[in-house]
């Protein structure tokens, strides 16, 4: 590409899509910044960024074909989980284990309750939606039963038929031995290939049954909203003629590309309020301040952050 070109394609956008407004940062390649605010569309987020790329060019005098960092924080995960309006998903564990996500970590507000009401997340998936399977792996995670894959697929079947989105698989000691999940997943994906899955063992391989169970499930959840939303944000980026990969906040703070987003959609949850805190921070530190509080009130959410001495 010549030396002229790439010079051209400098322009970085920013943009946060909340559940009332969509924010939008260009910044040119001298530093100058334009902000823009426009209302989100709720029936498909994407629509509001799409749209605003219009008034960039008539506004700013900046081509599409210019843009060559375009960034991307988002609280669509977040939503969907206040909202109540992920996914409808199935949750299948090793024979034995289908409660864990209700029973938790029997830690309660409230010791001395009679009628004690769940402290946890059962509204993920519903007693009916959780399925157990023959399988076991040991604590050093080496075969002690092997998966009954027979039982897997009619497991499957079932909750299918029950309308699920997608299906979250917890087995026993899997984070040490992943070989029942990969299995499990490739049988499943013969009889649905277009059935949404989350592995345990890919979203959150740590010890603790109730943690893992619930992460996993939280990831399932908001997988089918998350990878509508990229894909239709991703289609229309590339019809609208910006080519510069789409890079997803996350909630550690970091950058991933959409399709790693995808994949592992539970580690969107604080996409938005991250980004919001990295912002604080370097403001805060052009003026001299490292112990600052953060707070971003929007339609949805309002979102706290601790600085002290300049971390987070």
């Amino acid at each position: 590409m010549p030396a002229s070109v790439k010079t051209q394609r400098r322009f970085e956008i920013g943009v946060d899509i909340g559940g009332t407004f969509t924010d939008i940062v260009c910044r040119e390649p001298g530093g100058r910044m334009h902000l823009m605010k426009v209302p989100t569309s709720r029936r498909d987020p994407s629509e509001a960024v799409i749209q605003s790329l219009g008034v960039m060019t008539q506004n700013w005098g900046l081509s599409v074909s210019d843009i060559g960092r375009f960034v991307h924080g988002t609280t669509v995960a977040t939503n969907a989980v206040l909202e109540r309006k992920g996914a409808r998903i199935g949750l299948i564990t090793t024979e034995g284990f289908r409660d864990v996500i209700e029973i938790g970590r029997q830690l309660r507000s409230q010791v001395y309750k009679i009628a004690l009401d769940p402290e946890t997340p059962v509204f993920l998936a519903p007693g009916r939606l959780r399925k157990e399977v023959a399988e076991r792996l040991s604590a050093q995670g080496e075969l002690v039963k092997p998966l009954d894959e027979d039982a897997l697929l009619a497991a499957v079947d079932q909750l299918v038929s029950e309308g699920v989105q997608a299906i979250a698989i917890c087995f026993l000691f899997a984070f040490l031995n992943p070989v029942h999940e990969l299995r499990a997943r490739e049988l499943i994906f013969r009889r649905h290939p277009k059935l949404m899955l989350s592995l345990s063992h890919d979203v959150d391989p740590a010890f603790r049954e109730y943690e893992r169970t619930v992460v996993t499930a939280f990831d399932a959840y908001v997988k089918p909203v998350v990878d509508n939303y990229l894909n239709g944000l991703e289609g229309g980026l590339a019809k609208a003629g910006v080519d510069a990969p789409l890079q997803v906040m996350q909630s550690r703070g970091g950058l991933t590309v959409a399709p790693i987003a995808r994949q592992r959609p539970v580690r969107l949850f604080l996409s938005g309020p991250a980004a919001g805190v990295i912002g604080g921070r370097i403001v805060g530190s052009s003026a001299g301040a490292d112990n600052l509080i953060t707070i971003d009130i929007g339609g949805t959410s309002a979102d706290i952050a601790l600085i002290a001495r300049g971390s987070r």
